[in-house]
């Protein structure tokens, strides 16, 4: 048994939940730099580089009014497109790899897996990500639609796009740790966060504010080295030119090194997942237990058969 082992299916409070993530960073945080490396920044680093003339490009049309009048999806590119894909699989990718990671570690007692072994069970599990964040997006889209509803209608997208963003957090949790047929595993989320919505919501905000707090340490760093250069990023005194590639390029490159931080939100989700998954399926078990003993008492069924 590994002695640095931390069981992640146990029941937590709060700052069970915090300090557990901070201990399995410290033991893990080398091996999941790797996995980022390898399974995250190569998606990150391509899009980044095709951004920075795409999104330059993006910009430069919607300043061009006329233009965008005319043909109000000529911005659309197909490079422009291929790298907001890039960048979502970027994150489909990166939430993958560490929870399988993480269910691999805990399936093996804190023996932490080599890199061909979670790689061998990366595709299907991305692919299998991909179609619930595919199926999720489209969900939100449909919700967006009650927007067009004067006030109601606008408080009711608001509130539930509130309440399935909070579910939809332990959605890839569960699908990569577990093993569940398409699509139950949208059933599954709602079922661990069940009477645990604020509990995880907290949970959420708590992991985000740390992320937030290095994410702006590093780009207030990059902004820092790059600030008196940044004057020639930008073209103020040309509206179709504003923002440059070079601007596009220095934030996507900034942006590759603050993603690293997102291990915190990551681990963290993943423990709380851990942790509901042991009070949900744990109470269940003591439930069919405790039922079981019923019916085989001096008035059970067992009992009657004889």
């Amino acid at each position: 048994m590994n002695t640095s082992y931390i069981r992640l299916r146990k029941i937590r409070d709060f700052g069970a939940t915090i300090s557990d993530t901070i201990q399995y960073l410290k033991i893990h945080w080398q091996n999941l730099l790797l996995l980022y490396a390898v399974f995250v920044v190569p998606f990150l680093l391509v899009a980044t580089l095709m951004g920075a003339n795409t999104f330059a490009a993006f910009f430069a049309r919607i300043a061009d009014t006329e233009e965008l009048g005319r043909n109000p999806f000529a911005f659309f590119t197909p490079a422009f497109l291929l790298a907001i894909i890039l960048y979502f699989l970027s994150t489909i990718s990166y939430s993958t790899v560490v929870y399988l990671y993480m269910r691999q570690t805990e399936e093996r007692g804190g023996q932490a897996p080599t890199l061909q072994e979670t790689g061998a069970q990366f595709l299907p599990k991305l692919l299998s990500n991909s179609g619930y964040m595919l199926l999720a997006f489209l969900g939100l889209v449909g919700l967006a639609l009650f927007a067009v509803i004067p006030i109601l209608g606008i408080l009711i997208a608001f509130l539930a796009f509130m309440y399935f963003m909070v579910d939809l957090a332990l959605l890839f949790p569960a699908n990569t740790i577990e093993d569940n047929p398409f699509p139950s595993t949208f059933r599954r989320m709602v079922h661990l966060v069940r009477d645990r919505w604020w509990y995880t919501f907290g949970v959420i905000i708590v992991f985000g504010m740390i992320f937030y707090f290095f994410s702006s340490i590093i780009s207030l760093v990059s902004g820092m080295i790059f600030g008196i250069s940044s004057v020639n990023f930008l073209k103020p005194a040309n509206p179709e030119q504003v923002f440059t590639q070079k601007y596009f390029l220095v934030m996507g490159l900034s942006a590759v090194v603050q993603q690293v931080f997102y291990l915190i939100v990551h681990v963290g989700v993943g423990v709380h997942y851990f942790s509901l998954r042991e009070e949900k399926d744990g109470a269940g078990l003591e439930e069919q237990i405790d039922q079981l003993g019923r019916d085989s008492g001096p008035h059970g069924h067992i009992d009657e058969q004889y």
